[in-house]
């Protein structure tokens, strides 16, 4: 293959982003949302100021990564729409450590569990209320879909789709930035030993179950009774709070649901009861089938 002919495919999307840009506004929501395309992201829009979908959309269901479907988006929504990638199936994760008040903060947890680590060479989006996002890939071979997902108070991994920088958050009738510090996400780093173990919140061998630890603790799932649901974590709380309250016989599963419901309703972005109904009658089967089985 000639060099030509392997640098037609860069050449051609250069082409795109060159026309898109000469027909529509030069805003750095599209120019970035272009260069994480050309970095093999799909990209998503979510509604100004916000980390919710536009009304009419499907949010992270509508991300492309195809540059005149998502600059159509632009043109339907605006310009300066927040933008979010998928995570899922590109091999990354991300690293979520909350600092919103004294009582959560994810790095004073980190030093309580005796872990210090250094993020000076790693790829980071500072979050509008003082956090930060650290993206990982996932080393080969290790099961990501088997981790406790909120391994301590702040501290958060997050699999499936995020907001990205130069998305911002309308705080206390103020626009706050995401800001990207470092590499792009594909130079990211592979996950740390200590992140790692951290997650890996699974039976040991001397215990004499073998199913895995559960994935929340019964504190985290009380907060998410008081506090709803994580954006980029719901899918995975409500079926974990589902499975919990079903797992206790003597609950009506029609009370559980409308729980569900209202936590879900209550939480900063909520989830559509379409969504909800969807994962909520797969914690049950599963529910039905481990009793059927035998199990808890």
């Amino acid at each position: 293959m000639s060099e030509d002919t392997k640098k037609a495919p860069e050449q051609k999307f250069g082409d795109q982003v060159q026309e898109t840009s000469k027909n529509f506004i030069n805003s750095n929501y599209i120019i970035k949302s272009h260069e994480l395309i050309h970095q093999g992201h799909k990209v998503y829009l979510l509604a100004q100021g916000t980390n919710a979908p536009y009304k009419g959309s499907k949010g992270h269901l509508d991300a492309t990564n195809n540059v005149y479907k998502l600059t159509d988006m632009f043109l339907k929504y605006g310009a300066n729409s927040n933008i979010g990638i998928i995570l899922k199936d590109t091999g990354l994760v991300v690293l979520d450590i909350d600092r919103h008040t004294p009582d959560k903060n994810g790095l004073a947890s980190l030093k309580k569990a005796g872990i210090t680590p250094n993020f000076d060479n790693e790829v980071i989006e500072k979050t509008p209320r003082n956090g930060f996002h650290v993206f990982y890939y996932i080393p080969k071979g290790f099961d990501i879909e088997k981790i406790n997902h909120n391994p301590l108070n702040g501290v958060e991994i997050i699999t499936d789709k995020i907001t990205v920088a130069p998305s911002f958050k309308t705080i206390d009738g103020n626009p706050v930035s995401y800001e990207h510090l470092g590499k792009d996400f594909i130079h990211a780093n592979l996950m740390p030993k200590w992140l790692i173990d951290l997650v890996s919140n699974v039976a040991t061998s001397s215990n004499t179950q073998t199913r895995r630890a559960p994935k929340y603790s019964i504190d985290q799932r009380i907060e998410m009774l008081l506090n709803g649901f994580t954006e980029g974590e719901r899918n995975n709380q409500i079926m974990s709070f589902a499975g919990w309250l079903l797992s206790i016989r003597n609950i009506d599963p029609n009370l559980i649901y409308e729980l569900v419901q209202k936590i879900n309703s209550e939480s900063s972005v909520p989830l559509p009861d379409k969504e909800v109904n969807t994962i909520f009658r797969s914690a049950y089967n599963r529910e039905v089938k481990r009793a059927s089985m035998g199990g808890r």
